[in-house]
Parts: structure tokens; sequence; C-alpha cells
């Protein structure tokens, strides 16, 4: 092969390449910024803090989630703190979520989700049933919105609906 088909070859496919290849997902990238969540989480109107991040070398993306709304000591309401991959060896999404609802079991697994378009589906399989967390980003409007099920016998309970704008 001569040098310029090289070259052509090279440039095709750093053209082409999937965003994993340096080290970021696109998609994961538009998550980072400082966001607004509101709607309702267990049918109550909610209002949260929320800061997202690429950490370890743009590895994850982490969410840290904090409640506006305060408890009687002063606290937050609700905390939680989300760990995001794009795992490219099984051309999947990874997610991690501790929050201040109960301590995780040392045996509990991640979400997975298969990107489809701009939508990240979670599904988080638990000893209490599956739970799924979808993740939507608007491009238009830049921004995300999260539905949150849980799942019994076989049927969606709806848990979550809430849009995150950026701050």
């Amino acid at each position: 092969m001569n040098r310029t088909c090289c070259i052509v070859a090279a440039a095709v496919f750093a053209l082409s390449a999937p965003s994993w290849a340096a080290g970021k997902d696109l998609l994961l990238d538009h998550m980072t910024g400082h966001w607004v969540l509101t709607g309702t989480i267990e049918g109550k109107k909610t209002v949260h803090d929320v800061t997202a991040e690429w950490i370890m070398q743009g590895t994850y993306v982490r969410l840290s989630e904090i409640a506006r709304k305060r408890d009687a000591s002063g606290n937050p309401e609700y905390e939680a703190q989300v760990l995001i991959a794009y795992d490219a060896a099984k051309l999947r999404y990874v997610c991690f979520w501790y929050d201040t609802e109960g301590i995780a079991a040392p045996d509990a697994q991640g979400g997975v989700a298969v990107r489809r378009g701009n939508t990240l589906p979670f599904l988080f399989k638990t000893p209490q049933g599956n739970f799924h967390t979808t993740f939507l980003y608007d491009a238009k409007a830049d921004n995300w919105s999260w539905s949150m099920d849980g799942e019994v016998n076989g049927k969606l309970q709806p848990f979550a609906r809430v849009t995150l704008t950026r701050h």
C-alpha cells in the first residue's frame, strides 16, 4: 500500500472512530456541567442540584446529586453519587448508583444499558426486583430527562420523572 492510501485510510478511521476511542464518550460529555433537577419522585415535587464531571482520567462521569430540601437536622433530604462509563469491550454503558436511601449490598451490581440514539436505558437487577432508569438527552434543548421505574410482576411502576436543565 502506498503512502497516500495509508494517509487516507488513517483519516477515514479517525473520522469514523467511535468517541470512546478518544477516551471520552460524546453523549456522556453532554452530561457534564451544573444542573437543576426538577420533577417528581415518588409523586412529590422535588428540586435537586446536580454536578457532573469527568473523573479518573476521563473514564467515568460522576454525578453528585443533592436535594435542596433539608431534614430536621439541616442535612439534605437526599444525596447520591453516581458513576457512569462506557464499556467499549462490551459495547455498553455501566452505572453505579450510591445514595442516602441505604447502604449498597456487597453483591450489588450496577446498571447496564445499550445506547439507543440519545437514550441510555439502564437496567438494575436487585434482590427486590428490576429497576429501570432511563436517561434521555435532548440536543435541541440541551437538557436531560430521567425516568425511573420499579418493576413488579413484570409491570413497570413509575418512581420518578425529572428533567435536568443547565444552571
